[in-house]
């Protein structure tokens, strides 16, 4: 018996359409390392920065703040790249004789600034597998010769309690390599600078400028370089660079995140010619670790060459906060990572310098002011009435951080270091209402 024939569809109607199909899951979460608690409740609808304090060795600036083991931990510096000065404090309130305490000492006290010196910043605190991974964004300049070339950078790795190894002595040399269960220092062979590490697609990456292999320590072929971790974190070698046949000028890779499952690399050239802003990263089908073909570099700014302070992804939105070349710090935010919209600001509240979402908000911190943003509009949470703010954005690479700790927000200074807290304004009294 032959087949019926297929029933025509009415004319005038349209033929049945099948349902698109999903996107596909992603790979991994959104951001720079675990995710943090944000708290609970709403945020003050008015409120001011009252100082908590400073730490032993707390220097100049607070470049980064980190929630870990019950403790909020701080990376300072006096001016990264460009002055002796690294410690990493922690702050815990329940210590009543002791709330602040030196968690790691790079300063190298002791040792002559020639012929060695100390670490010259911690930019960057990454929370990472159970543990705290600490890039060390400028070693001692003459190195330990524990690579071929004599330079080397360093990631300080703590245990899962927060603990970090000590300087060893004598000659104050770095911490041996990290065990499973032990803090340590990880070597990053032929680095000049580590700026930030980031887990990508299941390899642990250090952002850096490096002399390529094969290369010499002439200081001025230097590319930017991603370096991939062993399982032991103990050694971090090369992986690539940026651009791969570098001509005269030296390049760093700085702040990371991922988005969309890509990796997103902010990108510096010493003398600011970079014709790019940033590079993203993306692995084709059946591709397992990041490679030269891995590498696409991308142009936002008219001029190019954008210094990153600052990304945040949160909701399905990855946030930047830079400057192109001869432009003013801007706040942008993407759906896709790589059509960008620039959040208007107030007036007057200055440079932004770090957003995060605390409570039922999403808040960004200038020089001058918290803002409260929903969506594409920004208001006020609390001014800063200082006359010299303790935010003043003056370092390309240290810009005020912003951390939720025990449902409290807390923001690191530049000025002396000191730790900040956000407090809300009391609510003015009720006025009594008459008898009838």
């Amino acid at each position: 018996m032959p087949s019926a024939a297929p029933t025509a569809a009415p004319v005038g109607s349209a033929a049945p359409v099948a349902p698109a199909a999903p996107p596909p899951a992603q790979l991994e979460s959104d951001g720079n390392d675990t995710a943090s608690d944000p708290g609970t409740g709403q945020i003050p609808s008015a409120a001011h920065f009252e100082r908590v304090g400073k730490a032993p060795l707390a220097l100049q600036r607070i470049c980064d703040l980190k929630v870990f083991a019950g403790g909020l931990y701080a990376a300072h510096a006096n001016a990264p790249l460009g002055s002796d000065g690294a410690t990493i404090t922690r702050y815990d309130p329940s210590d009543a004789a002791r709330p602040f305490r030196v968690a790691f000492d790079w300063n190298r006290a002791g040792e002559p600034s020639k012929g060695g010196g100390a670490g010259q910043g911690f930019v960057r605190i990454r929370r990472l597998g159970g543990r705290l991974l600490v890039p060390d964004a400028d070693p001692p300049y003459l190195g330990f010769w524990m690579s071929k070339t004599g330079t080397e950078g360093f990631v300080f790795i703590s245990d899962a309690n927060g603990q970090f190894a000590h300087a060893r002595l004598p000659g104050h040399l770095p911490p041996l390599a990290p065990a499973s269960d032990k803090p340590g220092a990880g070597l990053v062979p032929n680095a000049f600078h580590v700026l930030d590490v980031i887990s990508f697609r299941s390899h642990y990456y250090a952002a850096a400028g490096s002399i390529p292999p094969g290369g010499q320590p002439n200081g001025e072929r230097a590319p930017a370089a991603l370096h991939v971790a062993n399982e032991a974190l103990s050694r971090w070698e090369y992986a690539l660079g940026f651009p791969e046949r570098p001509t005269d000028d030296v390049w760093r890779f700085t702040f990371l995140v991922r988005f969309q499952d890509r990796l997103f690399a902010g990108l510096q050239d010493y003398y600011r010619r970079e014709q790019y802003d940033y590079v993203v990263f993306e692995l084709g089908p059946g591709e397992t670790q990041l490679s030269s073909s891995s590498v696409r570099p991308v142009r936002v700014t008219e001029h190019g060459a954008a210094w990153t302070y600052r990304w945040y992804a949160d909701g399905g939105k990855l946030y930047w906060i830079g400057a192109g070349r001869g432009e003013a710090v801007l706040l942008r935010v993407s759906d896709n990572g790589q059509d960008w919209r620039v959040i208007e600001l107030p007036p007057d509240v200055g440079a932004p310098t770090d957003i995060v979402r605390y409570r039922d908000s999403l808040v960004v911190l200038t020089e001058h002011a918290l803002l409260a943003l929903r969506g594409q509009e920004a208001s006020v949470v609390a001014a800063v009435t200082e006359k010299r703010s303790p935010f003043e954005l003056t370092d390309f690479l240290c810009a005020a951080p912003l951390a939720v700790y025990d449902n409290q927000l807390y923001a690191g200074g530049q000025r002396d270091g000191a730790l900040y807290r956000l407090v809300a304004d009391a609510l003015p009294a009720a006025e009594p209402v008459a008898p009838h």
